[in-house]
Protein backbone atom coordinates (compact mmCIF):
# COMPACT_ATOMS: atom_id res chain seq x y z
CA UNK A 1 0.00 0.00 0.00
CA UNK A 2 1.24 3.47 -0.91
CA UNK A 3 -0.02 6.61 0.77
CA UNK A 4 1.05 9.92 -0.74
CA UNK A 5 0.73 12.73 1.79
CA UNK A 6 0.60 16.04 -0.11
CA UNK A 7 0.61 19.38 1.67
CA UNK A 8 -1.40 22.09 -0.02
CA UNK A 9 0.63 24.56 -2.03
CA UNK A 10 1.20 28.25 -1.26
CA UNK A 11 -1.96 30.26 -0.65
CA UNK A 12 -2.46 33.98 -1.18
CA UNK A 13 -0.90 36.13 1.52
CA UNK A 14 -3.83 38.41 2.31
CA UNK A 15 -4.48 39.29 5.94
CA UNK A 16 -8.07 40.28 5.09
CA UNK A 17 -8.91 36.71 4.03
CA UNK A 18 -9.27 34.13 6.82
CA UNK A 19 -7.04 31.04 6.52
CA UNK A 20 -10.08 28.83 5.92
CA UNK A 21 -10.94 30.81 2.77
CA UNK A 22 -7.53 31.32 1.17
CA UNK A 23 -7.01 30.05 -2.35
CA UNK A 24 -3.73 29.23 -4.07
CA UNK A 25 -1.48 32.04 -5.17
CA UNK A 26 -0.09 32.15 -8.70
CA UNK A 27 3.21 30.84 -7.31
CA UNK A 28 1.39 28.06 -5.45
CA UNK A 29 -0.43 27.01 -8.63
CA UNK A 30 2.81 26.97 -10.62
CA UNK A 31 4.63 25.04 -7.88
CA UNK A 32 2.06 22.24 -7.60
CA UNK A 33 1.85 21.88 -11.39
CA UNK A 34 5.63 21.50 -11.56
CA UNK A 35 5.60 18.93 -8.75
CA UNK A 36 2.90 16.90 -10.49
CA UNK A 37 4.78 17.02 -13.79
CA UNK A 38 8.00 15.90 -12.11
CA UNK A 39 6.30 12.99 -10.36
CA UNK A 40 4.51 11.87 -13.51
CA UNK A 41 7.71 11.88 -15.55
CA UNK A 42 9.81 10.16 -12.88
CA UNK A 43 7.38 7.62 -11.46
CA UNK A 44 4.38 7.28 -13.80
CA UNK A 45 2.17 6.82 -10.72
CA UNK A 46 -1.31 5.36 -10.73
CA UNK A 47 -3.69 6.14 -7.91
CA UNK A 48 -6.85 4.46 -6.67
CA UNK A 49 -8.26 7.45 -4.79
CA UNK A 50 -7.66 11.10 -3.95
CA UNK A 51 -8.80 12.59 -0.64
CA UNK A 52 -8.61 16.24 0.32
CA UNK A 53 -9.38 18.62 3.11
CA UNK A 54 -12.31 20.92 2.25
CA UNK A 55 -10.15 24.04 2.50
CA UNK A 56 -9.94 25.94 -0.83
CA UNK A 57 -6.14 25.78 -1.12
CA UNK A 58 -6.17 22.01 -0.49
CA UNK A 59 -8.96 21.45 -3.02
CA UNK A 60 -7.13 23.45 -5.66
CA UNK A 61 -3.88 21.64 -4.90
CA UNK A 62 -5.62 18.27 -5.27
CA UNK A 63 -7.22 19.24 -8.59
CA UNK A 64 -4.03 20.65 -10.13
CA UNK A 65 -1.90 17.73 -8.91
CA UNK A 66 -4.46 15.18 -10.14
CA UNK A 67 -4.49 16.80 -13.55
CA UNK A 68 -0.69 16.71 -13.83
CA UNK A 69 -0.39 13.04 -12.83
CA UNK A 70 -3.23 12.05 -15.19
CA UNK A 71 -5.63 10.97 -12.43
CA UNK A 72 -9.15 11.03 -13.85
CA UNK A 73 -11.10 9.67 -10.87
CA UNK A 74 -13.06 11.56 -8.28
CA UNK A 75 -11.39 13.77 -5.71
CA UNK A 76 -13.19 13.09 -2.45
CA UNK A 77 -13.52 15.73 0.25
CA UNK A 78 -12.82 14.36 3.72
CA UNK A 79 -13.87 17.02 6.27
CA UNK A 80 -12.02 15.16 9.04
CA UNK A 81 -8.74 16.32 7.48
CA UNK A 82 -9.39 19.91 8.57
CA UNK A 83 -11.36 19.49 11.78
CA UNK A 84 -8.69 18.32 14.23
CA UNK A 85 -9.94 14.75 14.04
CA UNK A 86 -7.37 12.33 15.52
CA UNK A 87 -5.38 10.26 13.01
CA UNK A 88 -6.65 7.09 14.67
CA UNK A 89 -10.08 7.98 13.29
CA UNK A 90 -8.93 9.13 9.83
CA UNK A 91 -6.49 6.29 9.06
CA UNK A 92 -9.05 3.44 8.90
CA UNK A 93 -11.19 5.52 6.51
CA UNK A 94 -8.22 5.85 4.18
CA UNK A 95 -6.69 2.39 4.51
CA UNK A 96 -9.94 0.70 3.49
CA UNK A 97 -10.23 2.61 0.23
CA UNK A 98 -7.39 1.55 -2.01
CA UNK A 99 -3.80 0.45 -2.31
CA UNK A 100 -2.44 3.73 -3.71
CA UNK A 101 -4.01 6.91 -2.40
CA UNK A 102 -3.25 10.61 -2.23
CA UNK A 103 -4.19 12.62 0.87
CA UNK A 104 -4.08 16.41 0.48
CA UNK A 105 -4.20 18.65 3.52
CA UNK A 106 -2.17 20.87 5.80
CA UNK A 107 -0.02 20.73 8.86
CA UNK A 108 -0.17 19.56 11.57
CA UNK A 109 -2.83 17.05 10.44
CA UNK A 110 -0.66 15.46 7.72
CA UNK A 111 2.38 14.83 9.90
CA UNK A 112 0.14 13.50 12.70
CA UNK A 113 -1.44 11.10 10.20
CA UNK A 114 2.00 10.12 8.89
CA UNK A 115 3.28 9.40 12.41
CA UNK A 116 0.25 7.25 13.17
CA UNK A 117 0.53 5.31 9.91
CA UNK A 118 4.17 4.40 10.48
CA UNK A 119 3.72 3.77 14.21
CA UNK A 120 6.12 6.46 15.39
CA UNK A 121 5.60 9.41 17.73
CA UNK A 122 6.65 11.96 15.11
CA UNK A 123 6.78 12.46 11.36
CA UNK A 124 8.73 15.17 9.49
CA UNK A 125 6.48 18.18 8.86
CA UNK A 126 5.71 18.71 5.19
CA UNK A 127 6.57 21.95 3.40
CA UNK A 128 4.02 23.55 1.12
CA UNK A 129 3.59 21.44 -2.05
CA UNK A 130 5.70 18.58 -0.66
CA UNK A 131 4.70 14.98 -1.13
CA UNK A 132 5.85 12.34 1.36
CA UNK A 133 5.28 8.68 0.57
CA UNK A 134 4.55 5.86 2.98
CA UNK A 135 4.97 2.38 1.48
CA UNK A 136 3.52 -0.55 3.44
CA UNK A 137 3.39 1.59 6.60
CA UNK A 138 7.09 2.48 6.33
CA UNK A 139 8.54 5.90 5.42
CA UNK A 140 9.74 5.71 1.82
CA UNK A 141 10.61 8.98 0.09
CA UNK A 142 9.60 12.60 -0.38
CA UNK A 143 9.67 15.14 -3.17
CA UNK A 144 9.90 18.82 -2.34
CA UNK A 145 9.42 21.79 -4.63
CA UNK A 146 12.72 22.75 -6.19
CA UNK A 147 14.36 19.35 -5.61
CA UNK A 148 15.61 17.65 -8.73
CA UNK A 149 14.85 14.16 -7.46
CA UNK A 150 13.08 12.42 -4.66
CA UNK A 151 14.82 12.16 -1.32
CA UNK A 152 14.81 9.41 1.29
CA UNK A 153 12.16 10.14 3.93
CA UNK A 154 14.07 10.09 7.19
CA UNK A 155 12.11 9.60 10.39
CA UNK A 156 13.59 9.68 13.89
Amino acid sequence: MDIFLLRSSLAVDDATVPDAHRHLSAEGRQTIRALGNKLRLAEEPTFDRFFTSPLPAALQTAELFADRVDYVGLIEVLPALSNNVPPQVIAPLLLARGSSIVVVGDEPALSALGAFLIGRPTFPPLRHAQVSVIHDRQPAWCLRPGDLARQLLLVA
